[in-house]
Formats: C-alpha cells, structure tokens, sequence
C-alpha cells in the first residue's frame, strides 16, 4: 500500500507539472449533458417553471426573466440586502432541488401548493406567503418579491428566476467553478496552483475550487468546468484530464492489453 501512495504522489505531482506547464491534453466537451426526462414529477416541475409570457418583455431587456431579475436585485440593493436575498434565493434553488429529487417528506403537498391545488379557498398571494414561510427567508426582500409575483401571476416562474438569478451572478463576478477530482488529497499549494492556471485558461477573475478524492484515479488528476449549472456545477461541458487511469486505458487500447492487468501491476509493482 505505501508502494502504491507513494507512486500516486507522484504520477499527481507529474500531471499538476504538465497542467501547469500548459501541456495539457485537448479539453473534453460533453455536448447534449442534460438529458430531457419525461412523466411524473418532472411533467409537474416543467408545468411549475414554465416561462413568463413573452408580451411582458421590457424594452432594452432581453427577456421577460431579465426583467424579474433585475426588478429584484433593484429591491434588494435599495434595502441593503443584497446579501440576504442570494442567501434566500439558494434556498429557493435547493427547495425546488428537492421537490424534484423527491427528498422532503410529503412531496406531493407541496407540489399540489405551488401548483395552487391544495386548496381552493388559497389565492396566489396565500400560496406565495406560505411557501416563503416554509422556506425561512433571512431577507424582508424575497417574500415581498413573493408576494408581487403572486400577483402578477407569475409565481410558478419562481424556479426559472431563482436559477437565472445564480447565473447572472457568477457572471457579472466573473467567478468560474472547477472541480478537481484527484487520485490523492491536494496541498494547499497545489489548490492555488490549479485555480491560478485556471484563471488563464477560463479568463476569469476568480475560481470557485471544489476538490474531491476518488482512488480509482489511480493517480493524477481531472478537471471539469464550464457547467451548465453553474452555481449547483452540474453538467459540465468541458473537461481536462490527466488521471494516470485515462494513461493506462489510452495505452491498454493501443498495445491491446487489458486495463486490468495493467492496474494490477500498478498495485502490486510488478
């Protein structure tokens, strides 16, 4: 085992020589990532993030989602809470994760709330507060947003806001997320390192580093980055990859040997 963690250190330490060198392999694109999936709760989720009429579109403004974002990014920096509403707005996002992935106890009610079929006697506007009411909103500012778009009767928007909210965010912080998986826990050092390269291949001010450990590496490390949601980093779209595991797949096709056996002799150093 010490054999193996030793040469895991070090075919890492050789793929972090390489990215940094700027000879890195071509990036991976993933094309079509978000599969469409149909029936069931996500016919229901589509029905509750359907789009805002396009008649309610602002002259300047590129879509009627611009216009909501910015009407309350407006009422949070008037209030000086623009802190508290992104904060609320990731509770927005992660209750409707939730929904989705079914994992709140009683699904189905609230589904049945914002669709406006728990109860016939409950208007939009009794809808909107109840939900900001489970939510625990930390800002004055998002429940009253609630409340207008109840009104406005645009509340089942409310999804595809929050989302376009995260993703105009990162954009005008020019923040771009990356996650590392790596054969071995990174140094600090070798953090930094990544995020600085990463800067110059993305051009962004700064980068959001998620890392990870996954063994099965073998040794070196992968990049993903350029996600399709950006804030939750889920469908990346491009991908570096300098994982001793992709070296020995690469080599086991062109000599024709089993990948198997090639692991094995990693592991055992033979």
């Amino acid at each position: 085992m010490a054999r193996r963690s030793t040469g895991t250190a070090i075919v890492l330490g050789l793929g972090l020589g390489l990215f940094l060198s700027g000879r890195a392999p071509e990036p991976t694109s993933f094309v079509g990532a978000a599969a469409a999936v149909s029936g069931g709760r996500h016919t229901q989720m589509r029905a509750l993030t359907r789009k805002v009429e396009d008649t309610e579109q602002v002259k300047g403004l590129d879509s009627p989602l611009q216009v909501y974002m910015l009407a309350l990014v407006d009422a949070a920096a008037k209030k000086g809470e623009s802190v508290p509403v992104t904060k609320d707005i990731m509770k927005v996002r992660k209750f409707y994760e939730m929904i989705l992935d079914d994992k709140l106890e009683g699904t189905q009610k609230y589904l049945d709330l914002i669709n406006g079929q728990a109860s016939v006697d409950m208007t939009d506007v009794d809808r909107a507060a109840e939900i900001s009411k489970m939510m625990g909103m930390e800002s004055t500012v998002l429940p009253g947003f609630f409340r207008f778009l109840a009104k406005k009767r645009r509340f089942n928007g409310l999804s595809m806001i929050a989302n376009y909210y995260m993703e105009e965010l990162y954009k005008a912080q020019n923040i771009v997320p990356a996650r590392v998986i790596s054969a071995q826990i990174l140094t600090d050092e070798q953090r930094e390192s990544i995020k600085t390269k990463m800067k110059k291949i993305t051009g962004a001010d700064d980068i959001k580093l998620v890392t990870s450990v996954n063994a099965d590496l073998l040794g070196g490390f992968k990049i993903e980055y350029n996600f399709l949601d950006a804030d939750n980093m889920r469908d990346p779209q491009n991908a570096l990859d300098y994982s001793l595991k992709t070296v020995l797949q690469k080599a086991a096709v062109g000599q024709g040997v089993l990948l198997d056996e090639l692991q094995d002799a990693v592991d055992t150093g033979r």
